[in-house]
Formats: C-alpha cells, sequence, structure tokens
C-alpha cells in the first residue's frame, strides 16, 4: 500500500496547500493517515474522500453537512495501525510516491515553460508589430519635415522676389512724384 504526503494529496485533488490542511483539520475522523518519525502520511482512501469534500465544497455545503454525508457512506473512522504495517508501506509505497510526485512537478513545469515561451512569442510578434509602426511614423515625421522646409525655402524666395518689386516699384512712384508739376488751380 502506498501513503501519500500532503503535497501528493494536493497534487491529486488540486488544491492548495492551505485548503488541504484546512479540510484534514475539519475531516480528520475520516482520513485515514499515519504518522511516523513526525511525518503525516495519508492512505489511499483519503484520495476518495477529499475528491467528496471537494465536490461538497463545491456546492456550497457547510462542514457539518459534509460530516453528515461522510458518516452516512460509512466510511470508517481512522484507527492507528499496527508499526508492522506503516513500515512496510512507508518501505514500499513512499519512494514511488515521490517519484511520482516529481514526475508530476516535473510535467508541470514543462508546460508552464511551453506556455511562456508562446507568451514569449506572441509579445515578440508584438514589439515587431511596434517596431514597424515608429519607422512608419519616423518616416512619415521625416517627409513632413523636408516638406516644410521646402516650402519654407519658397516662400522666403517669393518673399525675397516681391520685396524687391515692392521696392522698385515704390522707387519708380517716387521719381515720378518728384519731377511732376503742381497743378494749377483756376480761380472763380
Amino acid at each position: 500500500m502506498e501513503l501519500l504526503t500532503i503535497d501528493g494529496l494536493c497534487y491529486i485533488i488540486d488544491v492548495s496547500k492551505d485548503t488541504m490542511s484546512e479540510w484534514i483539520e475539519d475531516f480528520n475522523v475520516y482520513i485515514p493517515k499515519t504518522v511516523e518519525k513526525n511525518i503525516t502520511y495519508y492512505h489511499p482512501e483519503a484520495i476518495d474522500i477529499l475528491k467528496f469534500i471537494k465536490k461538497c465544497k463545491a456546492k456550497d455545503y457547510q462542514n457539518n453537512q459534509i460530516s453528515e454525508m461522510l458518516a452516512n457512506r460509512n466510511i470508517p473512522v481512522t484507527a492507528t495501525r499496527s508499526l508492522e504495517e506503516i513500515q512496510h508501506s512507508i518501505d514500499e509505497g513512499y519512494h514511488k510516491e515521490n517519484i511520482l510526485t516529481v514526475m508530476q512537478t516535473i510535467g508541470k513545469t514543462v508546460s508552464n515553460v511551453a506556455n511562456q515561451e508562446k507568451e514569449i512569442q506572441a509579445l515578440q510578434q508584438i514589439q515587431r508589430e511596434q517596431h514597424k509602426k515608429i519607422q512608419q511614423l519616423e518616416e512619415q515625421t521625416t517627409k513632413e519635415i523636408n516638406d516644410l522646409r521646402q516650402e519654407i525655402e519658397a516662400l522666403k524666395q517669393q518673399l525675397t522676389t516681391t520685396s524687391v518689386y515692392e521696392i522698385k516699384k515704390r522707387s519708380f512712384a517716387n521719381l515720378f512724384k518728384t519731377n511732376l508739376p503742381t497743378p494749377v488751380r483756376k480761380i472763380r
């Protein structure tokens, strides 16, 4: 018979260690366990009981309701086991359970790494698209600045040409003003 640690139970039932500890404390009479060298090990029967508790919790049952249902299911209340039986369980099952837990943890880690790689690739794609947009904006800004410079130069030339024309026009007009005879007025 293989014994499980609380971590193994958490993984199998898929709940946090805090939740598992709370359930074990609340329903300890129904969860078969063994203590060896200050370490608590749980019997495989605990899995079904904890899965039942998880289903009940998901349906918002109160602890007293769950305890009643567990009592009605004729689940034996935990009793102390013989030292020989415990030692045999530890010798045969503990290492297997540890290996299984390690393998499951490695599997989850590999899965998490794969998910993170996908997220990184998605972020890199977004970064590439943003870089392209930045380049387009820089090119557009440079083009607009060059267009504005050309327009300013054209306006300067136009202003210079207009200024020269205006100066010549005024000078020519002043020339005629000074040489024109003053009009004579007739008296009546």
